[in-house]
């Protein structure tokens, strides 16, 4: 299987307690996020919102809508959100929050493997299809997250060719 990675930076001038809120209100990200189709609770998860399930259904450039469901593994208030994915994607993925003056600094970090058969097809432009999309996506949730908080982000995603598995 081929293992996809990816690292998206948003500079947001918004104090990280209201970028977090935003972004802990995973089930409204449909409401503002471009691509997202749906995001429901599967699993409640205990008060501190681990082992919380989230189905995610998101679609980008390409026709096809992808199904994630994303298990919290670990919360850090206001610094840190951690999953593990699981359906047409399998891996893990990073939310970090840290203040940058006035303003936030949010990353969100992949590292996937894609589980339908004709996703690790050995396509020579996997890679930039892969690219292509998750930038789209990532770019539509900075555009969308600089209007609802009403503030300025800057964004900038690095999508590493795929390592071999």
């Amino acid at each position: 299987m081929t293992q996809y990675r990816a690292l998206t930076e948003w500079r947001i001038d918004a104090p990280v307690d209201r970028v977090w809120d935003v972004l802990l209100l995973a089930r409204e990200w449909p409401t503002w996020w471009r691509g997202f189709r749906s995001v429901t609770q599967i699993e409640p998860g205990e008060e501190s919102g681990i082992g919380m399930v989230l189905r995610q259904r998101w679609r980008s450039l390409l026709p096809y809508t992808l199904t994630l469901d994303l298990e919290v593994t670990g919360i850090e208030r206001h610094r840190l959100l951690e999953g593990r994915a699981s359906g047409d994607m399998e891996g893990f993925c990073r939310w970090t929050f840290e203040a940058d003056g006035t303003g936030s600094v949010v990353r969100f970090f992949m590292a996937v493997e894609p589980t339908r058969a004709w996703m690790n097809l050995p396509l020579p432009f996997a890679r930039q299809v892969f690219a292509l999309n998750y930038g789209a996506i990532m770019r539509w949730g900075g555009q969308g997250l600089a209007r609802l908080l009403g503030a300025p982000v800057t964004a900038r995603t690095k999508v590493p060719a795929p390592a071999a598995g």
